[in-house]
């Protein structure tokens, strides 16, 4: 098992370890004191609507005029940018200085930044290659571009998408507090036995 397999293992075991101890605390409450989780579902269980979040997500920012209009301009520049990424990230920059200086400013392991580093380079070489390819259409050929913006330019609401967030699901709570005994002892058992196995695996 390699460094990160491990860690990544005794991540998800300590959640599971604590998972299982806040069932049983939940699950004893629930038998000895259901008033108490009751009241502080009432303090806790506050609406939040994503109507707002909506609302800046639907407002559209156009800025095909700009770049049609000072086409030269910011061709220019979009082809400059382009370049100049596609020159550093793959001639300009020294890789194990690079990821010896990520490790050390975040006190990461340099085996994880050696592992998101590639990938995130690769990212921002294919996506500063794209910028240069457009950014020859937005000085020679504008009107080749007007294809590509019907497709990109379509509309997609987020309605539909979030509609289902809008809609208020307190069956669980409920029936948790009408039955308040039995799913307490449910939780106390079935926490119990997460947390003998987890003890064992652990040893």
């Amino acid at each position: 098992m390699t460094t990160a397999e491990s860690i990544l293992l005794h991540t998800f075991l300590n959640f599971l370890m604590l998972g299982s101890i806040a069932g049983l605390i939940v699950g004893a409450i629930l038998v000895v004191r259901p008033r108490w989780l009751a009241r502080v579902h009432l303090f806790t269980n506050h609406w939040v609507s994503t109507r707002k979040f909506k609302k800046s997500v639907e407002s559209t920012i156009e800025f095909d005029r700009f770049f049609y209009r000072y086409r030269r301009i910011s061709g220019g520049l979009i082809l400059l940018g382009a370049l100049y990424l596609i020159y550093f990230f793959s001639l300009g920059v020294d890789k194990a200085s690079a990821i010896a200086g990520l490790a050390n400013k975040f006190h990461v392991p340099p085996f994880y930044v050696g592992a998101l580093f590639d990938p995130f380079v690769l990212i921002i070489l294919l996506g500063a290659t794209f910028a240069f390819f457009v950014s020859l259409f937005v000085l020679f050929r504008p009107s080749q571009l007007r294809e590509f913006e019907k497709g990109a330019n379509k509309w997609v609401s987020m309605r539909k998408a979030l509609k289902p967030l809008e809609i208020q699901r307190s069956g669980v709570d409920e029936f948790a507090i009408r039955h308040a005994s039995k799913v307490g002892v449910a939780l106390v058992i079935g926490s119990l036995y997460t947390l003998v196995l987890l003890t064992f695996f652990t040893r």
